[in-house]
């Protein structure tokens, strides 16, 4: 039987608008990200750390968590450079900004304990594009790290967005995150 502070707590959460996936009434995880994106083949990329010591990848405030700015990477792990719309195609920025997605999504996992069913919500989605100047498709870059948020969480990667075009940047595509979790 269910005890009567754990009914509380579930009518609670859905009330609050928690995900009904999360935890079952009886505590038990129902959903298990990994497995699912292994069943897939997904893999994500391994974490990598700030390259300066003074900034983080992530920051908790609450059941926030901040993720700076993760840019594509090729298959060998280098950061591309270049502008879309003259030595970039727009179809490869795109796949540089699925990468961007990956490179989040480990370091989600790495701030959660490589459990990410705690991410309730992929909350805000920042995406910059580094193209030329009369380049219009910035959102169909971005889509690619949108897409690869929802195929890995599902409802819960799905977000509110903004993307934009800049004159320079460390890389052809970059991606900034705000997320709820539970940890």
């Amino acid at each position: 039987l269910l005890r009567r502070g754990a009914m509380l707590r579930a009518v609670a959460s859905l009330r609050r608008g928690a995900p009904v996936w999360r935890r079952s009434l009886l505590g038990v995880r129902t959903v298990q990200t990994e497995a699912a994106m292994a069943a897939a083949g997904i893999q994500l990329p391994a974490y990598q750390l700030a390259t300066s010591p003074f900034y983080v990848k992530a920051q908790q405030d609450g059941d926030r968590l901040y993720l700076g700015l993760h840019v594509g990477q090729d298959a060998a792990g280098q950061v591309v450079r270049g502008k879309v719309g003259h030595d970039i195609t727009e179809e490869y920025a795109r796949a540089l900004a699925a990468n961007a997605g990956l490179r989040m999504l480990s370091t989600l996992s790495h701030y959660c304990n490589g459990d990410l069913d705690k991410v309730q919500q992929v909350v805000w989605l920042t995406g910059q594009v580094n193209a030329v100047p009369d380049f219009t498709a910035h959102g169909k870059v971005i889509d690619g790290c949108s897409e690869i948020l929802v195929k890995v969480l599902g409802d819960r990667g799905q977000h509110t967005r903004s993307c934009y075009g800049v004159g320079s940047a460390q890389g052809v595509v970059g991606c900034e995150l705000i997320v709820r979790v539970s940890l």
